[in-house]
């Protein structure tokens, strides 16, 4: 799964045409970070999700999901 949501990120088409799945694609990376242990690329991911869903749908479950997990990185 980490090679396939890297993989999105690497194609500057899915920018423009798919910016959702681009954007959500930091937001699995962050997951899958945080369930391997890399702290510090969890946390690059989840606040890279952030900054590019700032301005999208409020309320999403990524989107609430991806603060809640920042914060408790940031707290350990």
């Amino acid at each position: 799964a980490q090679a396939e949501y890297e993989k999105i990120q690497s194609l500057t088409l899915h920018k423009l045409q798919a910016g959702d799945y681009y954007a959500k694609s930091y937001y699995w990376l962050g997951k899958i970070f945080q369930i391997k242990g890399e702290r510090s690329r969890a946390v690059e991911n989840y606040e890279t999700f952030l900054d590019l869903w700032k301005d999208a749908d409020s309320g999403t479950f990524e989107l609430e999901n991806a603060r809640t997990q920042l914060n408790s990185l940031n707290l350990n």
